[in-house]
C-alpha cells in the first residue's frame, strides 16, 4: 500500500504552532518547540481546535433539508452561495466531489488538528513544570479530541461500520506520530474503530469530571463518546454502559428549558431568540450548559434552506394538543422571514434559528442514545422515560408517550433524534448512512428540483466522501472507494 501525508503534515507543524509565539521558544529560527507544561496546555487551547471547518455541508445529502429553484422562492434558497462540492452533494452526483485542484477543508482541518493532538498526546509526560497528574489530564484531553477527529473522519470516509467487513473496508489513515516524516497508509475500518476504542478507554481515567470550560473533554463527554462508537458499531449493550455512565458523571450538565424562549418574526443574527426570564438575547454556545463539548460549524444554513415537508410532519407527530415544539417554534420560520430583508416562501419552511448552536457533543444526544439503546436491549419503558425527560424540555405542556413494544419505541427514538438535531453538523447524514445497514430502517433519500428527482439508496457508495484532492493527487495508488 502506498503511503500518504508527508507534505500536508510537513506543512501542518507550521500551521499548528504559527499562533504559539508568544509563549513558544522558538528554537530553530522560523520553528517552535514546546518544553513547558504550559506550553501543551497552551496548546489545547488553539482556537482552531474547535473548528469542524464546513461539515454541516453533508446536510445536504439529508432528508431534512431542501434547496429551491422553483421561480416563487428565494434566490437565497437555491445554490447562488453554495460551493461547487456542495451542490455535488445535493444531486448526489457521482464520482469525486471537489474539482481536481480543489481540496477538501474539512478533511485537511481535521489532520491538521489530529497532528496537535499527537504531538500533546506523545510529549506532554516529557515536559518540565506541572505535576505527572497534570500532565496524564492534558495527555488525556489530547487522546480524546484525536478520537473525536477520528469518529468524524471514519463515518464520512468509509463504509459504515459492518462486523462481517470491517476488517477489509478500507477506513482512513492513522496517524498516531507526530513524525512530519513517517508514512502512513489507509487503515481498516476496524483497525480506526479499535483504535478509537484504545483512546477513549486510556484517556477517560484522567479526564475531569468538571473542566474549566465546555471547549474541553469531561470524564461525561469521554463515556458519552465511547457510547456512541459502540451505538454505531452495533454494540448496543456496551453502548448503554457507557452511556449510563456518562449520566453519572455529567456533573453540572443540564438540559436547556427551550420552554423560556420566544422568538421574534426576523432579526438580525443573535437577535431573534431572547429569554423571557433574563430578557435577553438567548445565551452564546458555551454558556449553555447542555453543551459538553462545543465544535463549532461554520455552516449553519441559517435562513438559506428550506426543511423538509417530511421533516415538519415529524415535529407535528406526537404533539399533544395546545402544545408547542419549541425546537420548531424558535428554529423555524414559515411563509417569511427578515433577516435584515424580508425573503417569502409561501406554504413552506425556513431555518431561521439565527443563533448558534454546537456542532459537538450534546447532552440531548446523551438521552437519545440511552433511549435508543434501552429499547435495543429490550427496555422500551425505559427508552421511554429518556424521551420523556428530554421533551420536558421541549414542549410546553408536554404529555408523556408511551410505546406499546420496543419496535415502536425504537422508533419513536428516531423520530425525536431528527426532532432534536436537524440541520446540526452531520447528525442526521451519520443517522442515515448507519441506520441504511438495517434493512427496516433502510431509506431511499429523494431531492427534486424543477420536477426532476434525484435519489439517494440505502448503502449507496455515495454517501462514502471521497479523501481529500491532495493526498490523492500525492499518493495516486490510494485504494479509494467507487463512488
Amino acid at each position: 500500500m502506498k503511503h500518504i501525508y508527508k507534505r500536508v503534515l510537513a506543512l501542518l507543524i507550521i500551521f499548528n504552532f504559527c499562533s504559539c509565539s508568544d509563549f513558544l521558544e522558538v528554537i530553530p529560527k522560523g520553528q517552535f518547540i514546546p518544553s513547558e507544561y504550559e506550553d501543551y496546555e497552551y496548546l489545547l487551547n488553539y482556537e482552531n481546535l474547535i473548528s469542524q471547518t464546513q461539515l454541516g455541508y453533508v446536510n445536504l445529502f439529508t432528508d431534512d433539508l431542501e434547496k429551491s429553484l422553483d421561480p416563487d422562492m428565494p434566490d437565497v434558497l437555491g445554490f447562488t452561495a453554495v460551493p461547487d462540492f456542495a451542490v455535488n452533494y445535493y444531486y448526489f452526483n457521482s464520482g469525486p466531489t471537489h474539482e481536481a485542484d480543489v481540496n477538501d477543508p474539512f478533511f485537511t482541518s481535521m489532520y491538521s488538528q489530529i497532528y496537535t493532538f499527537d504531538f500533546v498526546a506523545n510529549n506532554v509526560m516529557e515536559s518540565t513544570g506541572g505535576s505527572e497528574e497534570e500532565k496524564s489530564a492534558i495527555r488525556a484531553e489530547a487522546l480524546f479530541g484525536r478520537a473525536y477527529n477520528f469518529f468524524k473522519l471514519i463515518n464520512l470516509y468509509a463504509k459504515a461500520y459492518d462486523p462481517d467487513t470491517a476488517s477489509t473496508d478500507y477506513g482512513v489513515p492513522l496517524i498516531l506520530d507526530d513524525n512530519i516524516y513517517a508514512t502512513y497508509g489507509r487503515n481498516s475500518v476496524e483497525e480506526v474503530y479499535n483504535q478509537i476504542i484504545d483512546d477513549l478507554l486510556e484517556a477517560i481515567p484522567s479526564l475531569p469530571v468538571t473542566a474549566s470550560s465546555n471547549f474541553h473533554p469531561t470524564k461525561a463527554s469521554g463515556y458519552l463518546l465511547l457510547s456512541k462508537v459502540y451505538l454505531f458499531m452495533g454494540g448496543f449493550e456496551n453502548a448503554l454502559t457507557y452511556a449510563n455512565l456518562a449520566l453519572d458523571n455529567k456533573g453540572d450538565f443540564e438540559l436547556q428549558d427551550l420552554k423560556i424562549y420566544i422568538a421574534f418574526d426576523g432579526g438580525d443574527w443573535g437577535e431573534r431568540i431572547f429569554n423571557t426570564i433574563t430578557f435577553g438575547a438567548m445565551e452564546n454556545m458555551e454558556d449553555v450548559a447542555e453543551n459538553m463539548y462545543i465544535k463549532n460549524s461554520s455552516t449553519n444554513f441559517n435562513g438559506s434552506a428550506l426543511a423538509s415537508e417530511e421533516l415538519v410532519d415529524i415535529f407535528e407527530k406526537d404533539l399533544p394538543s395546545g402544545s408547542i415544539d419549541k425546537r420548531r417554534d424558535l428554529y423555524f420560520e414559515t411563509d417569511k422571514a427578515s433577516f435584515v430583508n424580508f425573503i417569502y416562501f409561501p406554504g413552506r419552511t425556513i431555518y431561521g434559528a439565527y443563533v448558534n448552536r454546537n456542532a459537538g457533543m450534546l447532552l440531548p444526544d446523551l438521552y437519545l442514545i440511552l433511549a435508543e439503546a434501552e429499547a435495543r436491549v429490550g427496555s422500551k419503558d425505559k427508552a421511554m422515560e429518556h424521551i420523556n425527560y428530554l421533551r420536558d424540555y421541549r414542549i410546553t405542556n408536554n404529555v408523556p408517550l408511551t410505546a406499546a413494544t420496543d419496535e415502536e419505541a425504537l422508533l419513536m427514538v428516531f423520530e425525536e433524534r431528527r426532532r432534536e438535531l436537524c440541520f446540526l453538523s452531520d447528525y442526521r447524514f451519520v443517522d442515515l448512512k448507519r441506520l441504511n445497514k438495517e434493512p427496516e430502517f433502510a431509506k431511499t433519500v429523494t431531492h427534486t428540483v424543477l420536477g426532476v428527482d434525484y435519489t439517494l439508496p440505502p448503502n449507496d457508495p455515495r454517501y462514502i466522501l471521497p479523501i481529500s484532492n491532495d493526498v490523492i493527487q500525492f499518493n495516486p495508488d490510494l485504494p479509494l472507494y467507487d463512488r
